[in-house]
């Protein structure tokens, strides 16, 4: 493999674009959050952020950097105005919407409704939620510190309410963020699937395995750069008569090991896919239901319109609620910006 290296004068010699796309690639892969917040009169603002960080977890703190203050930062004046903001995971069913909440709109435009995605406010938190995340963190502002080498700002918060799907809670008590769909970010607008790769136990210096360095290569020993292996690694006798004799490893554990993780991610993946399915069966049914019944009127994006049975047992939507009259109620449905209707009432 070719290596290259850059020093600081390389680097700093790159074209500006270049130079942004290299160096926010280059710490590696990043947690992909949007960050909802609200101001003093009710603007709902929405921006998709890489860098948020565990800080600890007595108290339950997380921190996210903002860039520089020369031109507006809806989403940290918005925070220090009201102390409170949400996190909510970016699910890979909506990747290119939270990418385009980074494009810059004016602060009367909420990123909500620009994007397609659909505001949640859950145990009275006076800030929405991303309905259409499956992990989502309510925070109360604690400090924001100044970080005068580039002008940026840590932003950090306490964690005052998380709501997640109960099932992609571990038996250790981690959340597992394959199941929960969560992506990750790398550079400035790539987005990954993760999959589970292995899980290790606590680390502790007595129960730690023998590892061992690489071994100096035998003399006279044919060996393979590319491959990584001796041409002789499953000969049980030297490549040559000079040649130390090479006894061929024994692949039980690593067949153990591999089927596995092989097993669990298969598994994983297939929990998920089936559950997406379900959810996707589920949300056709409805929408065939509603867009079967009669309706008046030309519905809103955004705007929960409310499904009930006439006189005669037909279908019919009305902007009607429920309590204010006696019909039955088959269920509330709001639409979205791609046509399609989402319950609303569980």
């Amino acid at each position: 493999m070719e290596m290259k290296h850059f020093d600081q004068q390389d680097i700093e010699a790159m074209d500006r674009i270049e130079r942004i796309q290299f160096i926010n690639s280059i710490n590696g892969f990043k947690s992909a959050n949007l960050i909802a917040t609200k101001d003093k009169e009710g603007n709902s603002n929405l921006a998709i952020f890489s860098s948020v960080i565990h800080l600890g977890s007595s108290p339950a703190l997380l921190g996210f950097i903002t860039r520089p203050v020369s031109v507006e930062r809806h989403s940290l004046e918005n925070i220090l105005e009201t102390k409170n903001y949400t996190i909510n995971h970016v699910h890979h069913s909506f990747t290119e919407k939270a990418h385009y909440t980074s494009a810059k709109f004016d602060r009367e435009v909420s990123e909500f409704d620009a994007c397609g995605l659909i505001e949640e406010y859950l145990e009275d938190f006076p800030i929405p939620y991303v309905k259409e995340a499956r992990v989502k963190l309510g925070m109360e502002l604690v400090e924001v510190i100044d970080i005068p080498a580039n002008d940026t700002k840590l932003v950090v918060g306490k964690i005052q309410h998380i709501h997640c799907p109960a099932d992609n809670i571990t038996k250790d008590g981690s959340l597992d963020l394959v199941l929960s769909g969560t992506v990750a970010i790398s550079g400035l607008d790539s987005y990954h699937r993760a999959h589970l790769m292995a899980k290790y136990p606590y680390a502790r210096e007595s129960e730690m395995p023998q590892f061992r360095k690489e071994e100096k290569r035998p003399d006279q020993v044919v060996y393979d750069e590319e491959s990584g292996t001796y041409n002789a690694s499953i000969l049980p006798y030297a490549t040559d008569q000079g040649a130390p004799s090479i006894e061929p490893n024994d692949l039980t554990l690593w067949k153990k090991t591999g089927a596995t993780k092989i097993s669990h991610h298969l598994k994983t993946r297939y929990d998920e896919i089936k559950q997406q399915f379900e959810e996707m069966k589920t949300l056709y049914s409805w929408n065939e239901i509603v867009y079967r019944a009669k309706v008046s009127f030309e519905p809103v994006l955004g705007e929960t319109y409310h499904l009930y049975t006439d006189n005669q047992g037909e279908l019919f939507l009305s902007m009607i609620p429920p309590e204010t009259w006696n019909r039955e109620l088959i269920g509330s449905f709001r639409l979205n910006a791609d046509q399609i209707w989402e319950r609303v009432d569980g």
